[in-house]
């Protein structure tokens, strides 16, 4: 294969990408991500139209048969309902004035280009950087490809926007679930908002509530009309408020009133197992009679049992604003580090 292959195909019509993505055949095929920047110089940038994929076969030489993405948004390109395998890509189309050119990717790139699709699950094939040069892009350039933490949680994030409502959208969640929250740089109206550090924990706060209370074990921010609070907190196994992770857990099952359903959700935080709930509460200001005066909130919990302690972020509202301000409360939530954990001793158990 030459070192970088592009033909013009003048005139041709080829079939398009599907303007909704294919549902899956089988629980056991995956799904390829690849986001694609091809930069045409004065002409700025190009979004790709297919990738195309050759599936390696055990002694890691490509099968003849060829695998397209079926299904496109922008700059990212996807292979759905992949059958469980290791996939090169191979080459990359654009379309430019009802005329397609293929752009292939050098050999000796190839073999640091393979991913493995594992049954019922996403993995991402990077950002490949193409430089488009030439008349019908003939002297191309691959620049490389991305495939650090930071790329592919950009390239998931639009993942669960372009697949949403359909049954590739959970399978990609759960490998973002995996990746933990960015540790990007966050800027807002072109300043850098700084990462701030709190023992176990960094955050970036872009809620614009004000400064943050101390309380005990961590910190707590307050909508400045009071509407709603969201608070940070990390106990210690050498503080009273320290219970083990499964008496946490129980508690926060019973937690809440009977109207609730008192379900507990297992989640990934920061690529750990955590535990979720959201429940109602009851306020009777003092000097009322019961029933007379009443404030309902409701509270979503997060619980992540670690080796020195335990974790919580906590959101409480007004019932009647909790829809409101949870936007902002994920938000905040999305860009929370927790930071490594020491090694487990030999035997000990990292869940409840």
């Amino acid at each position: 294969m030459p070192a970088v292959l592009a033909a013009a195909l003048f005139g041709c019509s080829t079939m398009s990408p599907r303007s909704r993505p294919p549902e899956p055949t089988s629980p056991t095929n995956g799904a390829i991500v690849a986001r694609v920047v091809l930069n045409a110089g004065w002409f700025g940038t190009r979004s790709p139209y297919s990738m195309t994929f050759h599936r390696l076969k055990a002694d890691g030489r490509p099968d003849e048969a060829v695998f397209v993405t079926n299904f496109k948004s922008g700059r990212d390109v996807y292979l759905l309902d992949a059958v469980p395998g290791r996939y090169v890509p191979v080459s990359v189309r654009y379309m430019r004035q009802n005329n397609s050119y293929d752009i292939g990717f050098p050999e000796k790139a190839l073999k640091d280009l393979a991913v493995g699709v594992r049954p019922g699950s996403a993995v991402f094939a990077g950002r490949l950087t193409v430089a488009v040069k030439g008349r019908a892009g003939k002297r191309s350039e691959f620049l490389g490809a991305d495939l650090n933490k930071e790329a592919e949680i950009a390239a998931m994030d639009c993942a669960l926007k372009d697949l949403d409502g359909t049954l590739w959208r959970d399978m990609v969640a759960r490998r973002r679930e995996s990746l933990g929250p960015s540790e990007a740089a966050v800027t807002e109206k072109g300043k850098v908002v700084p990462r701030q550090s709190k023992g176990k924990y960094t955050y970036v706060d872009m809620l614009g509530w004000g400064s943050p209370v101390r309380i005990r074990g961590g910190l707590e921010w307050r909508q400045p009309q009071g509407r709603a609070r969201i608070a940070l907190v990390w106990f210690t196994q050498d503080m009273r408020e320290y219970k083990s992770p499964a008496e946490h857990l129980a508690a926060l099952r019973s937690a809440g009133s009977p109207e609730d359903d008192h379900k507990v959700s297992e989640v990934v935080f920061c690529s750990r197992t955590g535990y979720e709930a959201r429940y109602t509460t009851y306020f009777y200001p003092e000097g009322t009679l019961v029933g007379s005066l009443v404030k309902v909130y409701l509270t979503e919990t997060l619980l992540v049992p670690e080796p020195e302690g335990v974790f919580f972020l906590h959101y409480r509202a007004e019932k009647a604003h909790f829809e409101k301000f949870h936007p902002q409360f994920r938000a905040f939530r999305d860009k929370i580090v927790l930071n490594p954990n020491p090694p487990l001793p030999a035997g000990a158990a990292g869940r409840p």
